[in-house]
């Protein structure tokens, strides 16, 4: 048992290690990235303002942008995993479906992210830095002769320390990769994303500074107690918004397929029919685009009023669907927040027209409103409200927002509604050259309250699956058809790689 305790230790130690790396490297990328982005998006909003009232700027910026999202066309074509947001193609691969160049999605999706963020697109950069980080993480695991396990181990701290260094969100970066990504608690996984969640935060702080990335302002009032049916109102509302954008988004696919086929153009050119909704908007709205980080901060000071706030929520809820159903590299996180933001915004107004809420309570609209709407369509409510909480940098609306976020997420269920990720991944797979070159590895699993005292000949899992041992309190136990399965134990099980989501899912549902 001692020499058991010891190999843990070791384990542990080994982990936090490969965490600091992977924090280090996927930090100063992400960090990177996110600053070109803020630097290029500010001339190309720069550009938008002169060429509202010079037609000469005006063609000049309509033929740049044409120009990039042409090239950007060309990185797409050479590599489709640098489509879109990119957390879909990481679940994939911790799956086992998918197996792509590290390197070659690393460079290109970078690039690829840079121009098509920056130019005012509605797309958001923290997919993108989910899968940098995810895919540096590979390269580091590829560099040490890292076993199948350990690479998705490692894979899956990165995606952490993207999303930490993009957002400064430490905890939902680790909360996102338990609860979205790699979908249960394991201690080895844990330990390493929240060492690298950790690091790449602090790699991100040196560059960007401690302020909240969403930064509210620090005099909001508490919600009243009396008020709470309110926020279940809102809760309804959200739900329901997000399964809306959910059904469309995952069409969005179909109508640039009707429209590609019609003007005759390619599906990795499909952003030039973004651009063209975008850039005339861009002329009239310069204050929509982009994933929204200014517009949710510049919220609380607006004086906008319920019908303006209405009409920016569809705006940017159509300019959303448009920019990410082309394909070009960017997510829907960020844009995602923003809807929510404008939605709780625009639910504030309403009620403080019929007198229900003073007005001095806009801006918790808007907090509520980003947990809840992100919470409902990535149906992961607790990583929705931890993030929302670490990015306006209050905590003191936990108890409404987390009712809001529940009652959204339940709605979203009751209507049958998919995490949103999941979705694209299974709508993405026959695009896409999956390998279906198999091979054998190993997972790790607790058992659950459902399979406790059950024998393992009991168990009803596919024919090529082998639970080897059985981990309890440090000891280890070599497993046959008559091991009784202890509640809380881990077990090690041998099985191929396209079946880990099946395996998952049996003893984690």
């Amino acid at each position: 048992m001692k020499r058991e305790f010891e190999s843990e230790r070791q384990g542990l130690l080994i982990s936090v290690w490969r965490g600091i790396l992977v924090g280090l490297m996927a930090g100063a990328l992400v960090s990177a990235f996110r600053w070109l982005i803020a630097k290029l998006f500010r001339l190309f909003l720069n550009a938008y303002h002169l060429a509202q009232s010079q037609l000469a700027w005006a063609l000049i910026l309509l033929l740049l942008s044409l120009l990039l999202i042409y090239c950007v066309g060309v990185l797409v074509k050479s590599e489709q995993d640098i489509k879109g947001s990119g957390i879909p193609h990481v679940e994939g691969e911790l799956m086992g479906l998918l197996h792509p160049n590290w390197w070659s999605v690393l460079w290109r999706k970078f690039v690829g992210g840079v121009i098509s963020i920056s130019m005012g697109l509605m797309l958001g950069r923290e997919g993108p830095s989910i899968q940098l980080g995810a895919m540096t993480a590979k390269g580091i695991a590829e560099k040490l002769n890292l076993s199948r396990r350990e690479q998705r181990i490692l894979i899956a701290s990165g995606a952490a320390a993207g999303l930490s260094a993009a957002f400064n969100a430490p905890i939902a970066g680790l909360l996102f990769v338990v609860e979205e990504v790699y979908h249960h608690f394991s201690r080895h996984v844990w330990i390493t994303a929240l060492v690298a969640s950790l690091v790449a935060n602090a790699v991100s702080l040196q560059v960007f500074g401690q302020k909240a990335v969403l930064a509210m302002p620090d005099d909001l009032p508490i919600f009243p107690l009396k008020s709470y049916w309110i926020l279940i109102i809102m809760g309804l509302v959200m739900g329901l918004l997000a399964y809306l954008y959910e059904w469309v988004i995952l069409r969005m696919g179909i109508l640039y397929g009707h429209l590609g086929r019609i003007i005759h153009l390619p599906p990795h050119h499909y952003g030039i029919i973004a651009l063209i909704f975008i850039f005339p908007l861009g002329l009239l709205f310069p204050q929509l685009l982009g994933g929204g980080n200014e517009l949710i901060v510049s919220l609380p000071q607006s004086s906008l009023v319920f019908q303006i706030a209405f009409a920016y929520l569809i705006i940017r809820f159509v300019g959303s669907m448009i920019s990410y159903g082309s394909g070009l590299p960017g997510g829907i996180f960020l844009p995602l927040l923003t809807l929510g933001a404008l939605a709780g915004y625009t639910f504030g107004l309403f009620v403080s027209d019929l007198s229900w809420m003073h007005q001095a309570n806009l801006a918790l609209f808007l907090i509520f409103g980003m947990s809840a709407y992100f919470g409902a369509v990535s149906k992961a409510p607790l990583t929705a409200m931890i993030l929302v909480t670490e990015m306006v940098g209050n905590l003191q609306q936990l108890m409404p927002l987390a009712v809001v976020t529940l009652l959204a997420y339940l709605v979203m269920d009751l209507l049958g509604g998919e995490p949103v990720y999941e979705a694209m991944l299974v709508k993405m797979i026959p695009s896409l050259s999956v390998d279906t070159d198999s091979q054998p590895t190993i997972i790790d699993l607790p058992v659950t309250d459902r399979f406790a005292g059950r024998r393992v000949s009991e168990l009803s899992l596919p024919q090529d699956v082998l639970i080897y041992s059985q981990v309890y309190q440090h000891q280890t136990e070599v497993v046959n058809g008559q091991t009784l399965l202890k509640a809380g134990a881990k077990l090690y099980i041998l099985v191929n790689e396209t079946e880990i989501k099946t395996v998952r899912r049996y003893f984690l549902s």
